[in-house]
């Protein structure tokens, strides 16, 4: 078992998962975790993700800005604070409808955790 640990800001990478869209991966097997990954996703203004869906639980809580959080194809209107739970094979996707960013804390059951496209 890993020792518990603070993950420092300056020690997470980004990655572009779309034009306007990152990603900041901080809990993972890397640092030790064995069970739970989490992180934070940042839209920029009139920026979104692609409909996906992943093989484990997720749990989204919006923590800046507003958007649309489509689950299985309905619209649902987000805003701080406000929060989701996500069971695997769930097809969702996020939209920035904002003028400002919008950011996401997210966390998943599992630490390998995939994410699956779906057409659209």
């Amino acid at each position: 078992m890993s020792d518990p640990r603070v993950i420092r800001r300056e020690e997470v990478d980004s990655v572009q998962r779309a034009p306007g869209v990152s990603v900041a991966s901080s809990v993972t097997k890397e640092v030790g975790a064995t069970e739970i990954s989490s992180g934070i996703t940042t839209f920029q203004a009139g920026t979104s993700n692609t409909t996906h869906y992943h093989n484990a639980e997720e749990s989204v809580i919006v923590i800046e800005g507003e958007g649309i959080l489509m689950i299985n194809g309905e619209e649902n209107h987000v805003r701080q604070y406000d929060a989701a739970f996500i069971t695997p094979g769930t097809h969702h996707r996020l939209i920035n409808t904002g003028e400002e960013p919008f950011k996401i804390a997210w966390s998943y059951a599992t630490v390998d955790v995939t994410r699956t496209l779906v057409d659209e």
